[in-house]
């Protein structure tokens, strides 16, 4: 190999270690644009590549060799096609100016390692890799296998003796300088983007930091030292930055300090990021913060790093919200009256095209009044499950001026169906409410089934009195009547006695006076009952056997009950005790609460029928600390009509023929009962017979 091309390859390759010099310039220098950079950095390597084709070896005149080759192609790979365009085309121009019969052969290896420069730019990626010299090393050799192939270029006395001279020196060294070149380029290239990279990420941390808004600390970990604290922070807390750079932690967090450096382990390990701490400020008042905080790594060092919110407004709001909603809480867990919510039903429209409502939230007061155990039971639910059917088309009529805003909230009185099937009743008010984001109903309802039932039972005492009185007022004015009717009767039946007893037989004074007679007995016992009604005719009383009234009054009407085909069924309970009573009047009840039972199947039965039994029973109990006998006589007539249950102890009605009744056993039987104390009520289904109930006192308090 001849000494002295090889020595001024070596020479031209030691001037291409410019480049890096070129690439520092062009990194220090700002330009706006990176086209400026770009033409900046093709004049500069122009100028290398003129300086390399300078210091050339000369093998004839007009025929130099140089490193133009590995300065081209070095420049197309890394600093790409407008650099490297610009120092072929200047290298270019100063080839044609040193002329020569090399000229053509010169400009076309310039031109030769442009292209392959940028193709390889193009295809090959020259990231970090591990076989990234192994890829310049053979993209070395490939431009210069194009190198001297353009040597065919030259005039052909002179191909063989210059590719004898180069050849070797040029493909040895040429592919190494390309190799060695280019990574000392990118890799300068890279360590200058890592400074550029370093650079920006001290800016974002000062901007992050240094000029947030945000209070941010950063803490040693393991002795809880303040690292460093922003402008905010400072602002915040009170203490200047050069005494907070010599604090703790500890003095700023009121936690005690093991379980500060638990919490501070803990966001080390990511197992927890978001706290909410108390901190000491400067002015000697906590103040209730929350802290993002997580690691950070700084100077090799692992820190935690710390970002503090002011949250004592919202600390104090949160406050006076609990206590609110603690407030409203007890008062709806111990309120007295019944509170429910109704929820309106997504997409599930009623007839009035509002949406349908489900139960949704109830107090204990509420689960109480439904007879339910746990609010499960009745989630849900349609708010008419819970109301009784007599009051749903009056509910639904008010809950349509309701949601159409007829009405203003007003209390209307409701009957509710426990889980258990009781009815209870309920004061009702109602109220428009947002409940967990849906429109619905809030329900007041106080529990007045007691009140109710209390009225009820005064009612019926009322009724009771009205009609007591209306039988006393009734039996005051039939005594009186009765009266003023015996004398006149027993004048009237005188006279009719004279004259049967001064007419001839067969004659028609006889059958007139007979008849008169006649009718004026039959008016004397209306009289003799009206007197009795009235109790102007007292009778004894005593101890008496209800088994030797029963029966004394089975023996009287006995004989006409079996003739009609009636059957009797007796069956007093054993060692009843004797009463103290009239027996002879409680003997006419008893007889006419049997006459009318037969009167009853025999309307109902005209022959015989199996089901043409009169069950009489009759046992003890005891009420209100007394003895008393509930005796009952069942028959399996028609039945009483409804319209005529309130009239049946009235005088003188009767649903009989005039020929059958007067009307006066049902109200001289509950005078009698009433006289003794007692009670005579029925019980009665249309079409499945009745029961009359007569109930005594075993002792009613007369004095013997």
């Amino acid at each position: 190999m001849n000494r002295t091309i090889t020595l001024a390859m070596i020479n031209n390759a030691a001037l291409l270690l410019a480049l890096s010099i070129i690439y520092s310039i062009g990194y220090t220098i700002r330009f706006r644009h990176k086209k400026g950079l770009d033409l900046f950095n093709g004049l500069l390597i122009s100028l290398v590549g003129i300086a390399i084709m300078s210091f050339s070896y000369a093998h004839a005149e007009g025929l130099v060799f140089d490193t133009r080759s590995i300065l081209i192609c070095v420049t197309a790979v890394v600093f790409g096609a407008i650099p490297a365009s610009i120092a072929a085309g200047m290298t270019i121009i100063y080839r044609l100016i040193i002329g020569g019969m090399g000229t053509l052969t010169g400009c076309t290896v310039i031109i030769v390692s442009l292209v392959l420069g940028l193709f390889f730019k193009r295809f090959f990626s020259v990231k970090r890799s591990k076989f990234r010299w192994l890829k310049l090393y053979g993209f070395g050799i490939v431009v210069h296998l194009g190198m001297l192939a353009c040597m065919l270029l030259l005039p052909r006395h002179e191909i063989r003796e210059i590719l004898l001279q180069i050849s070797l020196p040029v493909l040895a060294v040429y592919p190494v300088g390309v190799a060695l070149l280019a990574l000392l380029l990118l890799r300068q290239i890279e360590f200058n983007e890592a400074l550029a990279n370093v650079s920006e990420a001290e800016s974002r941390y000062k901007s992050l930091f240094s000029d947030n808004l945000a209070v941010m600390l950063i803490i040693d970990p393991d002795t809880g030292h303040i690292v460093d604290a922003n402008p905010a922070a400072v602002s915040f807390y009170g203490w200047p930055i050069s005494e907070m750079h010599k604090m703790s932690i500890s003095q700023i967090n009121t936690l005690p300090p093991v379980e500060l450096k638990a919490a501070m382990k803990r966001s080390m390990e990511q197992s927890q990021n978001y706290f909410q701490f108390k901190h000491n400020r400067a002015s000697g008042k906590p103040v209730d913060v929350e802290v993002y905080s997580g690691p950070i790594k700084m100077n090799n060092r692992e820190l935690l790093y710390s970002i503090v919110h002011d949250i004592s407004d919202r600390a104090a709001v949160l406050k006076a919200l609990q206590e609110s909603e603690e407030r409203f809480r007890t008062l709806v867990e111990y309120a007295p009256d019944a509170i429910f919510v109704f929820s309106e039903l997504e997409s599930v429209y009623n007839a009035a095209g509002v949406k349908e409502r489900e139960f949704t939230f109830t107090n204990p007061a509420g689960l109480r009044l439904l007879g339910a155990e746990n609010l499960d039971e009745l989630l849900g639910r349609h708010p008419l499950s819970m109301i009784h059917p007599d009051y749903h088309e009056e509910q639904w009529k008010y809950m349509a001026d309701f949601w159409a805003g007829r009405v203003s909230p007003t209390t209307v009185e409701r009957a509710y169906i426990r889980l258990d099937q009781k009815i209870v009743y309920a004061d009702v008010t109602v109220v428009p409410i947002c409940f967990n984001g849906k429109n619905g109903e809030l329900v007041f309802a106080r529990d007045i089934t007691e009140r109710k039932l209390h009225e009820q039972k005064e009612q019926e005492m009322e009724e009771q009195l009205r009609h007591q009185q209306k039988l006393e007022a009734i039996g005051t004015l039939a005594g009186g009547v009765a009266h003023e009717i015996n004398n006149p009767l027993n004048g009237i039946m005188n006279y009719a006695q004279l004259i049967l007893d001064a007419s001839e037989k067969g004659t028609a004074s006889e059958m007139y006076s007979g008849e008169i007679i006649h009718e004026t007995e039959r008016i004397s016992v209306i009289v003799k009952n009206l007197l009795q009604f009235s109790r102007q005719e007292k009778q004894s009383h005593s101890y008496a056997s209800i088994y030797d009234i029963i029966n004394q009054t089975i023996s009287l009407v006995n004989t006409i009950i079996k003739k009609d085909q009636i059957t009797l069924d007796i069956s007093p309970d054993e060692d009843l005790p004797d009463i103290k009573c009239r027996s002879q009047q409680i003997q006419q009840v008893i007889m006419n609460l049997l006459t009318n039972a037969r009167d009853a199947l025999n309307e109902s039965y005209p022959g015989y029928d199996e089901n043409k039994i009169i069950r009489l029973k009759c046992h003890e109990y005891r009420r209100d600390g007394r003895r008393w006998l509930r005796l009952t006589i069942q028959d399996y007539g028609a039945g009483i009509p409804y319209e005529f249950r309130e009239k049946i102890f009235e005088p003188f009605f009767s649903t009989k023929p005039k020929e059958s009744g007067t009307g006066l056993g049902l109200s001289i039987s509950y005078g009698i009962v009433s006289e003794h104390h007692g009670k005579l009520t029925f019980e009665s289904t249309p079409g499945n017979g009745t029961t009359f109930i007569l109930e005594l006192p075993v002792d009613n308090g007369w004095a013997l």
